[in-house]
């Protein structure tokens, strides 16, 4: 995108004069008309695009915000004409639809952002999946989502009120298109919700109300009525009166099932998600066109061409040879090191008739052989029932205090609710646990399958599944050298916050660190906090200095020196918090450094990694593709769409598997190791090949998906809670909440949560 002046090219007259606008409301009924006043006041603040390339000229090393927000302004103005747009992002209407169940729709359409380039500025275009409300009577929405019902329970209100509050709604009995706000769905029918008549004062049902006075005789009375904005005035409509207006975002928690109908349709191949986009891009820029003109921005509609580079993957040492990483993922061998499970047992919620305990410890015992671990005979082999399960497990810990293991099985279609139980048997009485559920192991069964849970199983032991050599290039022989040459800690971050309905649960913050050169045993520190009124803070961890003074401390005591050097992986935050939130976290681990002793200063690296965003890559000859069509495994891109003020990349680590790839795009906001751009690039694309779940590269390096998963299993875990997060009178204790999260000392510095 070329930039010129914000001017437009046609001044209005007389900004400074009062406006008056007709504007006039039709429907099939009636049509009024109305004036509106609108005052526009010129300001001294003048924007000129201009003023982009004193940054381009290395003047200035802030980047200007409010020229970006102008030029997403200009561009986005004609499309919000005919789309239906929140944001940056634009639907068109009636188009590209999936039925989601539950009166929601899947609408597809494309997200339009400006954003700065290594050398102008650019347009960012993708692909844009978002549920919507379907617009449909306010009736056929309650039955989509109790079919036949007329009265709800507490629960179900509630679920329907976390939906309704706020939804937009339209009713027309009036003689016109009327538009109102949901306050909540009565319990009460409507033949049974008594109201005041404004007129006469007699008191009356809302059925009677508009039998009497809008001559509408209702067809379902038994039905609840809705409240409507404002509160004070107490009007109520019926639901039969109401159709859902169209274009709403569905913004509340979806269920698994839709979750992954969305992941099923939005998942597509490059080059058909390559068209889609091009198509949508013309379109887009089209209808924009015109306008950017008068503000003498010059916007092309083809897609930019540039060069990448694909990294040397690494080799990796098993207990019985090495493999090299090829195309993203690789065939295991023996395993680095592992241990003996002389004392496991196996808990099975499934049915004797489904399960056959003998033939899953002869499965597990025969793959274990090949990948080196050994198991004996289990100690204790027990079918129990869900609603007994932990008064069943704590039994079984009594009897066998030495326990080491315990596979759980599960049956198909276990919710949340099962599996934090088990997890909280872990936490409590301090044994691993390992999930499997039967319908994985019975209808997908395949050695990979227990080579999976193995894997899983040896790192959670404290074993190394393998490691990596730096013996592929002088690079990587240089890197294994510099960074690994003395002890290093490298920490992962991530914060999660809950959907806006499911009440004033706190954010979790996790935070992981390595513990051993072979990037294979962890520490962990989870944490509970409560939002602040400034949103922007959400992202930060404010309790980051205690986190990494406690990390270093477990660092110290298994390899009995500190960390020469401290490299911080965080995940989650924006562009627009890199300010904030670098400040804050390098000095908290400044600060327990210090605490930790007064002239301890390690070299700290500070690398942010964002998924959340918009930039794909494709490759331009089909031939250098891989298998799906992605760019292979270890493409990074470091010019021409980067930052013009940071140093930041794009890698793609990952061979594909379902859908259309996205790098990650890593911004290095500290670096006081004085490591090289190249050796920034290898390393982290390396680290995405210590993953210990399976024997293919990640898409991120494994500290930061530690770190997700972590936060992850805190959540199912306090999902499963029953703590009323409402009450303000006596809130929820945050610490004795982490307290009942926090791992048992039997799990002290392993990796527990993979």
């Amino acid at each position: 995108m070329e930039a010129g002046s914000c001017t437009p090219t046609k001044k209005i007259p007389n900004l400074d004069k009062m406006i008056q606008l007709p504007v006039k409301f039709q429907s099939n009924i009636m049509t009024r008309s109305e004036a509106i006043n609108i005052q526009i006041r010129p300001t001294a603040a003048k924007i000129e695009f201009e003023d982009i390339e004193a940054l381009y000229r290395k003047e200035t090393s802030e980047l200007p915000y409010n020229l970006f927000s102008c030029a997403d302004i200009i561009l986005g103005f004609m499309p919000k004409m005919s789309y239906v747009s929140y944001g940056r992002n634009y639907f068109p209407r009636g188009q590209n639809v999936a039925d989601l169940g539950n009166g929601i729709q899947l609408w597809s359409g494309s997200v339009m952002a400006v954003k700065p380039g290594q050398w102008k500025l650019l347009v960012n275009i993708d692909e844009k999946h978002t549920a919507f409300y379907k617009e449909q009577s306010l009736k056929d929405f309650l039955n989509s989502i109790y079919p036949n019902r007329q009265k709800y329970n507490t629960g179900e209100m509630k679920k329907i009120n976390d939906h309704l509050k706020g939804l937009q709604v339209q009713v027309t009995h009036n003689g016109h298109p009327r538009k109102h706000r949901v306050v909540a769905l009565k319990e009460k029918p409507c033949n049974q919700h008594q109201m005041t008549d404004n007129k006469t004062g007699a008191k009356m049902s809302i059925a009677d109300y508009f039998r009497t006075n809008k001559d509408i005789t209702l067809q379902f009375p038994q039905l609840p009525c809705v409240q409507v904005e404002p509160k004070n005035r107490d009007i109520f409509l019926p639901v039969e009166l109401c159709t859902i207006v169209e274009g709403q975002r569905c913004i509340r928690s979806l269920s698994e099932k839709q979750i992954a109908d969305i992941i099923r349709t939005s998942a597509k191949r490059p080059d058909v998600k390559k068209r889609n986009i091009d198509g949508a891009a013309k379109k887009l820029i089209d209808s924009s066109y015109e306008l950017a003109n008068c503000y003498g921005l010059e916007v092309s509609d083809r897609p930019m061409k540039i060069k990448g580079r694909v990294l040397q993957a690494p080799s990796l040492t098993y207990g019985n040879g090495s493999v090299v990483a090829s195309a993203g993922q690789w065939r295991g061998k023996r395993m680095k090191t592992s241990t003996s499970l002389s004392s496991w047992g196996l808990m099975s919620m499934a049915t004797k008739d489904r399960f056959d305990p003998r033939k899953f410890k002869n499965d597990l015992a025969r793959e274990g052989q090949n990948m080196g671990i050994n198991f004996k005979d289990p100690v204790v082999v027990r079918y129990v029932d869900e609603r007994s399960f932990l008064q069943t497990a704590a039994q079984i810990m009594t009897q066998h205090q030495d326990l080491q293991y315990m596979f759980v099985i599960l049956p198909p279609n276990t919710n949340n609710n099962i599996y934090s139980m088990v997890k909280e048997m872990e936490t409590i009485h301090g044994v691993i646990t390992q999930c499997v559920r039967l319908d994985t192991y019975q209808k997908k069964f395949k050695p990979q399958t227990l080579g999976n849970i193995l894997l899983k199983t040896n790192t959670k032991l404290g074993g190394i599944n393998w490691e990596l050599a730096y013996n592929m290039s002088p690079l990587a022989n240089e890197m294994g050298r510099y960074v690994f040459g003395e002890p290093v800690m490298i920490v992962g971050a991530d914060v999660t916050h809950w959907a806006r309905d499911e009440g004033n649960k706190p954010s979790i913050a996790g935070v992981v660190c390595t513990l051993d050169r072979a990037c294979s045993r962890y520490a962990s520190r989870i944490r509970l906090q409560h939002h602040k009124r400034n949103r922007t803070s959400d992202e930060i961890i404010r309790d980051f200095k205690s986190i990494i003074k406690e990390l270093l401390i477990e660092f110290r005591n298994t390899s009995k020196r500190k960390p020469g050097k401290i490299l911080y992986y965080r995940d989650g935050v924006s562009q627009g918090q890199f300010i904030q939130t670098l400040t804050e976290e390098i000095a908290g681990i400044q600060a327990a450094c210090k605490e930790l002793e007064p002239e301890y200063q390690p070299k700290i690296t500070y690398i942010n990694a964002q998924k959340r965003h918009h930039t794909r890559l494709y490759c331009a000859e089909q031939r250098d593709a891989d298998r799906s069509g992605n760019v292979p495994a270890g493409t990074v891109v470091d010019r021409e769409i980067t930052n013009p003020i940071h140093f930041d990349f794009y890698l793609n680590s990952h061979s594909g598997i379902q859908g259309t790839n996205r790098p990650c795009h890593y911004t290095v906001l500290w670096d006081d190791s004085d490591m090289s751009p190249d050796m920034i690039q290898l390393l982290t694309f390396y680290l995405c090949h210590t993953y210990a779940r399976c024997s293919r590269s990640v898409s991120y390096p494994a500290p930061t998906y530690y770190a997700h998963l972590l936060c992850a299993r805190a959540r199912t875990m306090l999902s499963a809670m029953r703590i009323d997060w409402y009450n303000t009178r006596n809130p929820p204790n945050l610490s004795q909440i982490e307290q009942k999260l926090t791992q048992h000392k039997n799990l002290q510095n392993i990796s527990y949560f993979v």
